[in-house]
């Protein structure tokens, strides 16, 4: 008798263990079904987490970094707080002088030089002016370029000039100081050129008389180009040609200077 009873009670305990079980797991599987439907499920939680992670500001960057130029000044990002140089960049002015297309990026370690020169010469000096003034700590990249000189024409056309003089006379023509503009300026921008002047004679007439004639006035003209300031070394004077007869006798009373 008492076991029965015994076993009565143990299987009333286990269908009772069994009935909460289900229990549990029905409003279980109800709240994880509730959850879902209200987008509260593992995934929403990740998007959760990875949106907090997202939205979270990034820290800023502490390297430094500038950028320097005459038209739009000095700029800079970072901490410049162990960078020697920086509390005096308005010194940068200095440097800029000269160039408008010159400009200085870098950080603290390096800086670039680019933009163009003139020369060389100024290159070198504008390289030596920014080691000087980032320090001996800080690696200068040069890349100023220098510019290719034009190339001037060897070519250049030597002006010639004709003065032509009345008969029998030797005073220079009226328009003898604009006829022999042209050949002065030339003379003078080169040093290394020499004028040639040469006298005609109208063959009439007496031929010693007209040879005189136009060494005479080849040697008026001789005196223009030196008061001109056209060294005397600097002209040469070739013996008179004659017009044969039958030639343009105007042609014939001409004294020529042409440049050699």
């Amino acid at each position: 008798m008492t076991n029965s009873t015994h076993h009565v009670q143990k299987s009333s305990c286990c269908t009772s263990h069994t009935l909460w079980t289900w229990l549990l797991a029905i409003l279980l599987a109800i709240y994880l079904y509730w959850h879902w439907q209200h987008g509260h499920g593992l995934a929403h939680a990740a998007q959760c987490c990875t949106a907090a992670s997202s939205s979270a500001p990034a820290a800023e960057s502490t390297t430094f970094n500038f950028t320097a130029s005459s038209a739009h000044g000095y700029n800079a990002t970072g901490d410049a707080s162990n960078v020697a140089w920086a509390a005096n960049s308005d010194g940068l002015s200095t440097w800029f002088k000269g160039g408008a297309d010159w400009v200085i990026t870098g950080d603290a370690n390096k800086v670039t030089l680019t933009g163009n020169v003139d020369s060389e010469d100024i290159k070198k000096t504008k390289g030596a002016e920014a080691q000087a003034f980032f320090g001996t700590n800080v690696t200068v990249d040069n890349q100023l370029t220098v510019k290719v000189p034009e190339v001037v024409s060897n070519t250049v056309e030597t002006p010639t000039a004709k003065l032509y003089f009345d008969t029998g006379e030797t005073t220079l023509p009226a328009d003898a100081s604009q006829t022999l503009a042209a050949t002065i300026s030339f003379l003078k921008a080169n040093q290394s050129s020499k004028a040639v002047i040469s006298g005609y004679s109208d063959p009439r007439g007496n031929l010693a008389k007209n040879e005189e004639l136009s060494k005479s006035r080849a040697k008026a003209v001789r005196e223009m180009l030196e008061d001109a300031g056209i060294d005397e070394d600097r002209i040469e004077m070739r013996k008179p040609e004659i017009v044969e007869s039958g030639g343009d006798l105007t042609e014939a009373r001409r004294v020529e200077v042409s440049v050699e």
